[in-house]
């Protein structure tokens, strides 16, 4: 299987996927994460573009089966110090920035993968669902997007469980990242699903 995973950060999503020998492409652009494994170090724009142009110059493109994407959620957050709660707390209008979900959306367009997940925070529904994304599962304070097999997990670390030190540099990665066993479970059940294509209607 061949995965591509955006906003990768540590590289949880797609874990299961690396571990089970499928080939997996990362793409962050933090510098500080370069050592992880699979891991290009650029912007997810500069992707973007990429497809574009091999679109415009009839450039075949690898055939991709999983996109993996995991856009920033602080402006999404419900959390006290997040812009959203503080922008509730003073009766301020709050509109966050969708630029990097339609991004993401673009991009999953461009290379038409069978399968597509992307994962945000509870706060991201009510403005997800404008661009027309709804929910597909919810798996503890992990919300799962897009065209993918219905899977269970068991319980997992919630993002404040596995918070760190206020200095640490990496301490939003490993708020954000995803654990091992709903990456083990979604491989699982996109493996398992030989014959049924569920078909889903990118916005």
């Amino acid at each position: 299987m061949k995965v591509l995973d955006l906003f990768s950060g540590l590289g949880g999503f797609s874990e299961a996927f690396l571990r089970a020998g499928d080939e997996v492409v990362r793409v962050e652009n933090n510098q500080i994460l370069s050592e992880v494994p699979c891991t290009s170090i650029e912007d997810v724009k500069e992707v973007r573009d990429r497809l574009l142009e091999y679109k415009r110059n009839g450039h075949p493109m690898r055939k991709i089966d999983l996109v993996l994407a995991s856009p920033p959620c602080y402006e999404f957050s419900l959390g006290f110090s997040a812009p959203r709660a503080v922008a509730s707390r003073t009766k301020e209008e709050y509109n966050p920035s969708m630029d990097l979900v339609e991004l993401t959306m673009e991009i999953i367009k461009l290379i038409n993968p069978r399968w597509f997940v992307i994962e945000n925070v509870i706060g991201s529904i009510r403005y997800f669902e404008k661009i027309g994304l709804v929910p597909n599962q919810i798996h503890g304070s992990y919300v799962l997007y897009g065209n993918f097999p219905k899977f269970s997990t068991p319980r997992m670390p919630t993002k404040a469980e596995k918070d760190s030190w206020h200095g640490d540099p990496l301490r939003s990665n490993k708020r954000a990242l995803i654990p091992l066993e709903l990456s083990i479970a979604l491989r699982k059940a996109i493996i398992s699903q030989k014959t049924l294509y569920c078909d889903y209607n990118i916005p």
